[in-house]
Parts: C-alpha cells; sequence; structure tokens
C-alpha cells in the first residue's frame, strides 16, 4: 500500500492529460531530482526521497507516492503539496 493515493478528476482528455502529468514529472525531476519513464499512460518515477506512479485515464489521475523513511514524518504536508501540484497542472 502506498503511503499517499489520490485521484483528481480532469476533463483534459487522455492526451491532455498526459502531457499535465509530464509537466508535473518534469517539475518534479527539477526541484527534487526524480527519474521518470512512461509506459503507456503510467507515469513512473523514482529519486531519494519517494518513488511511485501516475496513472492517466481520459478523465481521471490516479497517484500512488511510497515516501522514504526519512520523508514519512512530512507525510501530510507531502499529500497537500502533491494535491496542489495536481490541481494546478490538470486546470482546463
Amino acid at each position: 500500500m502506498a503511503d499517499i493515493e489520490l485521484t483528481r478528476s480532469h476533463s483534459l482528455g487522455l492526451d491532455g492529460g498526459r502531457e499535465a502529468v509530464e509537466r508535473v514529472a518534469q517539475q518534479l525531476e527539477a526541484d527534487i531530482g526524480v527519474d521518470y519513464e512512461w509506459d503507456d499512460n503510467t507515469l513512473h518515477f523514482e529519486g531519494d526521497a519517494a518513488d511511485g506512479t501516475i496513472e492517466v485515464a481520459t478523465d481521471t489521475v490516479d497517484v500512488l507516492i511510497n515516501l522514504s523513511a526519512f520523508l514519512r514524518p512530512m507525510q501530510g504536508q507531502i499529500e497537500t503539496e502533491a494535491e496542489r501540484y495536481l490541481d494546478e497542472h490538470l486546470q482546463s
């Protein structure tokens, strides 16, 4: 079970959803140094602090994040920030 599980609805369609998640991944890469790759419509990311997946569907995005032991005490703050990232990038 992931430390953080989020689902967000969007109206961007599959391609628009993928583009939005790509922007999120690029921002995470720049901010915290995660590596990421796509497998069909699922983005897999991995870094020293966290790893997980972002699955894009036509009208939803599902996020699973596993935190390192170092970050688990900050889980609430990280979840809030992840929600903000998604809300910001999934606006149509």
